[in-house]
């Protein structure tokens, strides 16, 4: 059985007046690789820098591995690795420089790994930071995270700033790592595609809270777009968490399942008693109607 190596309850951050977070309980558990999404403002990046120990809550608690971060042991904060959404690699030095000195913290660090991830993206080990572009700088943080062989890898929106091949090369590396060593890994992300490729779970973050975690396979199975025709079920339907609000045009109604049925749509329609046309909905589909869920 997998334990959680995130737990976080109750969470509050505010910014001004502004409340991000908003008594937010969260937990992931080892292993799994979770795609967390997010309008912009949403919250994601301060949910992420506060896992990481580098934002203060207002109230609530996290724990990683049963332990709050300033309670962490040092050897177990080594095993985290973090990418920021901006570059934190110290711009006046060489690559090479950069790396051996951040390989000190990290007693996991995997030298070998480490020049080849920077030969196959092409990264060259004395080139000044400074003169790298933007997507490479932020493959050399990824290339940073992904040599301590972490058990626990944030990734904060780590593609942004990625080409379409290099994006997916970067995936592939995140699927080898959970495979040969499990980790597990929390990246955010506005490319739904990205998550699709390598997510076991996805989760939404709406108005300070985790809205929606599902697995995705049992999501991908559910979600689909209804209409039928309208019936004195109507008033039932509407009690049913698994289906965003209901809509009616003359004498039809629709509706979206957004969260993962216990039974088939098709037996789900017969208890309801509804002869629905169903059109499936994919993942990015599903996502622009949940973020809108309450516009």
């Amino acid at each position: 059985m997998t334990q959680p190596i995130i737990t976080i309850e109750k969470a509050i951050k505010s910014y001004n007046s502004l409340r991000v977070l908003d008594k937010l309980n969260w937990q992931v558990n080892e292993g799994d690789i979770v795609g967390l999404l997010g309008k912009n403002a949403a919250g994601k990046s301060t949910l992420l820098e506060s896992i990481m120990g580098l934002r203060e809550l207002e109230q609530g608690e996290i724990k990683l591995w049963g332990y709050q971060w300033h309670e962490l042991p040092q050897s177990q904060k080594q095993k985290i690795g973090y990418v920021a959404q901006t570059s934190s690699a110290f711009e006046w030095m060489k690559v090479s420089q950069y790396l051996n000195y951040i390989c000190q913290f990290f007693p996991s660090w995997d030298k070998a790994y480490c020049e080849t991830l920077l030969k196959r993206w092409r990264i060259s080990d004395d080139q000044v930071i400074s003169k790298l572009s933007g997507g490479q700088k932020q493959m050399l943080d990824v290339v940073q995270a992904l040599s301590i062989r972490p058990e626990l890898l944030i990734l904060d929106e780590p593609v942004a700033h990625l080409d379409p091949n290099m994006r997916r090369a970067f995936l592939k590396e995140v699927i080898d790592l959970c495979c040969e060593h499990g980790t597990t890994v929390i990246f955010s992300t506005h490319i739904v595609s990205d998550l699709e490729r390598v997510a076991n779970r996805v989760a939404v973050l709406q108005f300070g809270v985790i809205r929606h975690y599902y697995e995705l396979d049992e999501l991908k199975a559910s979600i689909a777009k209804l209409s039928f025709a309208n019936s004195e079920k109507t008033n039932l339907l509407e009690k049913d968490a698994s289906i965003s609000k209901l809509q009616q045009f003359g004498d039809t109604t629709t509706t979206s399942i957004i969260a993962p049925l216990k039974k088939p749509i098709d037996e789900w329609c017969a208890f309801y008693g509804i002869d629905a046309t169903i059109q499936p909905m994919n993942l990015e589909d599903w996502y622009l109607e949940v973020a809108n869920e309450f516009v």
